[in-house]
């Protein structure tokens, strides 16, 4: 937790110099944009992923079959897949599921696919387990020349595997099948194809009930997750007649968390089967202020800010993936005076986002058509959602 804490400080240290270059006094004691409160620590440090996603390619054995993670890099031609049994975040339920996986195309005649142009087939896993016992698994498979006569007998013994062979140990509540020529793919681009089970598994936050589709965002430590967004709730200082946005909505965990606090949540999420979600938790948690729209945010947003002529304070809170927010996506934000309040939750703020924390600080622009008064960074919180790696979730409170 130390370690994170200097490494977030550097963050900030950083962001205060690039304000300073843009002619903004942003020094703060310890040369901060803002104050840095202790990082929050995770309640759960060992096996708290709920999500773990594992490749297929050649071990340090030579088998080219391994189910595991990746060390070494594609530029240095170096990698080698090693299971993940040793890891402490990844449940042993993961683990068991990725050994069955091993175990099942070990025993299949058709090759991994390591590189696509080479052929092979058998690709990533994804394993997704809740707090009810529900576990769902997702196997990726490059089709190549296959016809669907011999597609269906593949997707038959994955299943057979799964429900009544070896892999039955696991108790999937869930099991996918995705053919996909890409890295990876939305479900318009290539359809999760159910093979057994139940469509979706379920997840329990801060007492509401969330359906999570195979590709929608979740947090990936809910219990880290209650924490952040009870904090959230919290920096939004939201009054009764206050409009929340929620920007990368992923299920709607933040804006329903919160749509107690608020007279209405406008949720925005590119996932489509996310806000399918999102609007089957609002109605199962009988939550009734909340509107979700899919789309890109760069598209979304801009109309819907742009007509904004709602009197009731408006604030804002992003959370992005690594990539941070498109720039249209700032400048919509920027430029609506009504938005007073913004919270930024990041995974990576040294990366991307720091690009858009400057956007929103920066004085107006013309050429860049960032005409609204800067945001201020008022205070920042690292969350540890990440025990036993060197990430932390950082949250930025800007106001203007």
């Amino acid at each position: 937790l130390q370690v994170k804490y200097e490494s977030q400080r550097k963050i900030l240290q950083t962001l205060a110099s690039r304000l300073e270059e843009l002619g903004i006094d942003a020094q703060k004691p310890g040369g901060l944009c803002c104050p840095l409160q202790p990082v929050v620590p995770s309640p759960i440090i060992n096996g708290y992923r709920n999500k773990s996603t594992f490749s297929v390619n050649r071990g340090p054995d030579g088998n080219p079959k391994t189910v595991g993670l990746y060390v070494g890099t594609g530029r240095g031609r170096n990698i080698v897949c090693v299971k993940a049994n040793h890891l402490e975040n990844i449940p042993s339920k993961h683990k068991q599921v990725a050994q069955c996986y091993e175990e099942f195309i070990c025993g299949s005649p058709l090759d991994s696919c390591i590189l696509f142009h080479e052929g092979g087939h058998w690709r990533e896993l994804v394993v997704r387990t809740t707090s009810c016992g529900h576990t769902m698994a997702i196997v990726t498979f490059h089709p190549q020349q296959l016809g669907q006569e011999a597609l269906a007998t593949q997707k038959a013994l994955l299943k057979e595997f799964f429900t009544g062979g070896p892999g039955a140990a696991c108790a999937l509540t869930s099991l996918y099948f995705q053919e996909s020529t890409m890295t990876r793919c939305f479900h318009e681009q290539s359809p999760y194809q159910l093979l057994h089970g139940a469509p979706h598994i379920f997840e329990e936050l801060l007492g509401l009930k969330f359906r999570i589709s195979p590709d929608a965002f979740f947090q990936v430590n809910t219990a880290g997750a209650e924490g952040l967004y009870q904090a959230v709730g919290e920096l939004c200082q939201a009054a009764g007649d206050t409009v929340l946005l929620d920007i990368c909505c992923g299920t709607g965990t933040v804006g329903l968390s919160l749509a107690h606090r608020v007279s209405k949540v406008i949720g925005v999420e590119v996932v489509e089967k996310a806000v399918e979600d999102a609007e089957w938790n609002a109605a199962f948690n009988g939550i009734s202020n909340c509107e979700f729209h899919s789309g890109k945010a760069e598209a979304v947003l801009p109309q819907l800010l742009a007509s904004w002529e709602d009197a009731r304070p408006l604030v804002a809170v992003v959370n992005p993936s690594r990539a941070g927010l498109h720039y249209r996506v700032v400048r919509a934000i920027r430029n609506c005076k009504s938005i007073r309040r913004l919270l930024y939750i990041s995974c990576k703020p040294e990366g991307e986002a720091m690009r858009n924390f400057l956007e929103l600080c920066c004085p107006p622009d013309p050429r860049k058509k960032l005409a609204g008064e800067p945001f201020t960074p008022v205070l920042a919180i690292p969350f540890d959602l990440f025990p036993h790696t060197i990430h932390c979730e950082l949250v930025l409170l800007f106001t203007r």
